[in-house]
């Protein structure tokens, strides 16, 4: 029906989308597709095989350290390798194209744009072993297949030798090597990457490897590239711990079952599924949401493997996409209820039904069209998991927040009692119904309803009844009332409770921050950890920030010029008070406020964000510096004698 002009534009198109590393999620599932197909094929269950490690051949060849990927797969022979490596949404072997399922554009697709020195194919099936290599053609300016044999041979026999033994022992099988865009690139270990990047990526994708028969392994190197071993004899050496550092291949495992392996530590219950029935009525299907418990401490850190606590990924077709962590992960797990102790707790939402699908680039799960954490769906799910927080991950949580140490309960008193004063000056009036109350309120005056809601106690403040104004003029006069003079109510005060925590950046990542736009607290004076600016329990500041430490250094210079540790220690105490008064008087300050209407939600969260914060914090040194110098005035003097 349709021609194509341009294949080549397709190509770079399609792959401009594409997430970074897509081309080995593609080779390792053709690999596991084509694996198999043959397992099927021979009624086998088990040895299916799919390794990634050097290219030894190209490495004796040319001294560079190339990735290959090798399967005892059903393989191809020639015309099949030159069919599928050339044609774009190519129906292949398993026949099972469609939008969900192979669309016979990936390897095609990302490998060659990605590596245009090529990507080279060996392939094994039926006795016939056929070569190519498909990149960029600079002679003809385009994709497709390269001269690689005598008088411009497209397709070649190679020679035995070029497939691993175990690919040779199954009969059938295929390998493909990387070779990067420029000469002698390193696509094994890549320039500024880990030596493990590989394993952790397979390991990040996939939900669950190596546990069907088929297992998966990954070359993972350590020590320096001239100490690497440059035969496949000497890499064996290497694993029995022989000639030098380790160059060992790992089996991939997955998410899940790193996952699985740290929260058994525990003991049991401490990962499960929680059904999530959707809403029917609203479009919305049901999903399963899976959570693990992790440990901390020495030896529990999975996230050489995969990510770690405090992190969220959707589930589709076996594969892991949308992971959201650290500090992007804040929002979400607000969502979901987690409020403290995030970096316990991970997180692997599975969508279900017809409606659940992907986009081409397989980066995002899509529900009805839209991405996960973009659709309504996820909200409802939220909200289900959120009112039936499991007992494990609740009781994590206070164990979190109590494990946490107040370090001076007293400054938080002396806070407060400086700041009663101004807090008075905009103090909102809230209101509670009761059948007996001695006033009658309505909107969002009544607590429980709008911006009434949080932690209120009770005060009444007389017998007598709040009168109407009768100044209603112009149309509103001549409007139908919704409300019939409000319902009785007794007067209430808000109770601000605000629990201030001195923390580094990169302990604020155990929290669900507020409005962190993936910065977290890195380079920030504070932020709000909670569900919201409006309610948030928690005010972290940023012990490290740069706005602070200079605070501390000005004072010290002025008071402290010999440098003792005692008179340095009060020091930091006198600055971090007074910081913490100028933040909590930010957040108390924003939060009178909240009338309902026009200060909703959204508005606390960007008046409160880290950003805001730090603005606030650094809009008002001159009083903070002079506070913290009348403090510790005396200890000048000291020095001074």
């Amino acid at each position: 029906m349709f021609r194509v002009q341009n294949p080549d534009f397709i190509a770079e198109k399609l792959a401009s989308e594409l997430l970074p590393d897509q081309e080995f999620r593609e080779v390792v599932q053709n690999a596991l597709e084509a694996v198999r197909r043959r397992m099927q094929a021979d009624g086998s269950s088990e040895g299916g095989r799919v390794e990634l490690d050097v290219d030894w051949n190209l490495l004796a060849a040319s001294g560079d350290w190339y990735l290959a990927c090798a399967d005892n797969g059903d393989g191809m022979n020639r015309s099949e390798i030159e069919l599928y490596t050339t044609t774009l949404a190519v129906v292949g072997a398993g026949n099972s194209q469609s939008i969900t399922g192979n669309q016979g554009m990936g390897l095609k697709v990302s490998g060659p744009t990605r590596h245009k020195k090529g990507v080279v194919l060996r392939s094994l099936k039926d006795g016939e072993r056929s070569m190519v290599q498909i990149g960029w053609n600079e002679d003809e300016r385009g994709y497709g297949l390269l001269p690689i044999g005598e008088e411009g041979r497209l397709t070649v026999t190679p020679a035995k030798d070029l497939f691993p033994p175990f690919v040779l022992e199954q009969g059938s099988g295929t390998v493909v090597s990387f070779l990067g865009s420029v000469d002698h690139d390193n696509t094994f270990v890549p320039p500024g990457r880990p030596r493990g990047w590989l394993f952790r990526y397979l390991n990040a994708r996939y939900f669950r490897l190596s546990h069907d028969g088929i297992q998966v392994r990954v070359r993972v190197p350590s020590g320096d590239q001239d100490e690497w071993p440059r035969t496949p004899e000497e890499a064996r050496d290497r694993v029995n711990k022989k000639g030098g550092s380790s160059f060992n291949p790992s089996v991939v495992y997955g998410t899940a079952t790193v996952w699985d392996d740290a929260a058994d530590r525990l003991g049991i219950g401490r990962r499960d599924v929680m059904h999530l029935s959707g809403d029917p009525l609203a479009a919305v299907p049901p999903a399963d949401l899976h959570w693990w418990v992790l440990p901390t401490g020495p030896g529990t850190d999975v996230s050489s493997r995969t990510f770690g606590g405090g992190a969220l990924a959707i589930l589709y077709q076996g594969e892991l996409h949308d992971w959201r962590s650290s500090s992007q992960a804040n929002p979400f797990f607000a969502r979901l209820g987690i409020l403290f102790g995030k970096n316990r707790v991970a997180f692997v939402l599975e969508p279900k039904g017809p409606k659940v699908s992907s986009d081409f680039a397989r980066a995002h799960v899509l529900v009805d069209g839209t991405p996960v954490f973009e659709s309504d769906a996820w909200d409802v799910w939220a909200k289900q998991f959120r009112t039936n927080i499991p007992d494990v991950i609740k009781a994590t949580m206070a164990e979190e927040q109590s494990r946490l140490e107040v370090e001076d309960p007293d400054r938080i008193r002396r806070i407060r009692d400086r700041l009663t004063e101004v807090l008075q000056l905009l103090k909102p009036r809230r209101f509670r119904p009761t059948t007996a109350g001695t006033m009658r309120a309505s909107g969002s005056e009544v607590a429980g309803a709008g911006a009434g809601d949080g932690e209120v106690a009770e005060r009444k403040v007389g017998t007598g009844h709040r009168r109407n104004s009768g100044g209603m003029r112009g149309l509103a006069s001549l409007l139908p009332q919704a409300d019939d003079g409000g319902a009785e109510a007794d007067e209430v005060y808000s109770e601000f409770k605000l629990d201030p925590r001195w923390v580094s950046p990169e302990e604020a990542d155990d929290f669900t921050l507020v409005n962190s736009n993936g910065a977290g607290l890195k380079d920030r004076a504070a932020a709000l950890a909670g569900a919201d600016a409006r309610t948030a329990p928690i005010l972290l500041l940023n012990r490290e920030f740069r706005g602070f430490l200079s605070l501390v250094e000005a004072v010290s210079e002025w008071a402290n010029p010999e440098g003792d540790d005692d008179k340095g220690k009060l020091i930091e105490s006198a600055t971090r008070e007074w910081t913490e008064q100028k933040m909590i008087e930010a957040v108390y300050g924003v939060r009178q406020l909240d009338n309902g209407r026009t200060w909703i939600t959204q508005n606390f969260d960007d008046a409160l964000s880290p950003v805001a914060l730090t603005a606030a914090f650094m809009a008002d040194r001159y009083h903070t510096l002079r506070e913290v110098k009348r403090a510790v005035g005396g200890l000048r003097a000291v020095g001074a004698a």
